[in-house]
């Protein structure tokens, strides 16, 4: 689906991830950039538990979806979205140690 490309390491012969998941996590990450705060933070926190119950290496292709949503510098509900989302994976200890160069430069800039 649109901005959660799981396809990348997920849909392996190994592990495949069911197209309702991926497109529930597509919904989810674009729902970080809606206007209502309540509707970002729950997004955020969907995005932490189904990401919780993926093969880690899924984790990746999540965060970049998340990461995508900070280059547009004038939308302040993405920021805002992503950086829960950042947070919630951190909490759960999602975020993998090799990504947190490329993580906390982006929260600093929020």
């Amino acid at each position: 689906g649109k901005g959660c490309n799981m396809d990348h390491g997920c849909n392996t012969d190994l592990f495949r991830v069911p197209d309702q998941v991926e497109d529930s996590m597509a919904h989810l990450v674009h729902s970080l950039t809606d206007p209502a705060t309540t509707v970002r933070w729950s997004a955020a926190k969907g995005i932490g538990r189904v990401t919780e119950r993926l093969p880690a290496i899924c984790a990746d292709d999540v965060l970049d979806a998340i990461i995508e949503l900070t280059l547009d510098n004038e939308n302040d509900n993405a920021w805002h979205g992503a950086c829960l989302s950042i947070a919630e994976l951190a909490r759960r200890g999602l975020l993998l140690p090799k990504r947190l160069g490329e993580v906390v430069p982006i929260v600093v800039r929020a």
